[in-house]
């Protein structure tokens, strides 16, 4: 089942669509109408997927550079208690996607004639993956089994590169 709707959020955001507190409404909707059952979520897998949109929207409306880090937090705390709130309604295993790296992307490439990522906007994404990967840890350890996991993009698409 998908609830995802694209150019969200975590946060509203300038798309009219839902943001990803509101998606996660839409399922414990079909899981309070019975259309589950307790077993069915226990082996389920969730994928909660994060492409950035809010860091774009932020960018958008003149975030201040010195207030990327505490956005980033902001963002991850709140990715972190949505994630929470799936385990919480049965599902017992949670993947999150890392960022990719944001800075290879064509639309800031074009100032180097796509020949070179850049390392500044890259290492703002590397400190969401970063604090991502913490929360992570933080929450497998507070429940008996790991069922957090990190899906790495950052990784796989430097690779690529």
């Amino acid at each position: 089942m998908n609830f995802a709707y694209g150019g969200t959020g975590v946060f509203p955001i300038v798309v009219s669509e839902p943001n990803m507190t509101t998606q996660i409404d839409f399922f414990q909707d079909i899981i309070h109408e019975k259309f589950y059952s307790g077993s069915d979520l226990h082996s389920s897998v969730a994928l909660v997927s994060v492409a950035g949109n809010d860091y774009s929207h932020y960018n958008a409306t003149n975030g201040s550079t010195q207030g990327w880090q505490p956005f980033i937090t902001k963002v991850v705390n709140q990715l972190v208690m949505n994630m929470k709130r799936i385990h919480g309604m049965g599902v017992k295993k949670v993947v999150v996607t890392a960022l990719q790296p944001m800075g290879c992307l064509p639309r800031i490439t074009f100032t180097s004639s796509f020949q070179q990522c850049n390392g500044t906007v890259n290492e703002l994404f590397s400190f969401h993956n970063l604090l991502l990967q913490q929360a992570v840890i933080k929450l497998n350890n507070e429940t008996k089994e790991s069922t957090f996991a990190i899906l790495d993009l950052y990784d796989a698409f430097m690779a690529v590169f």
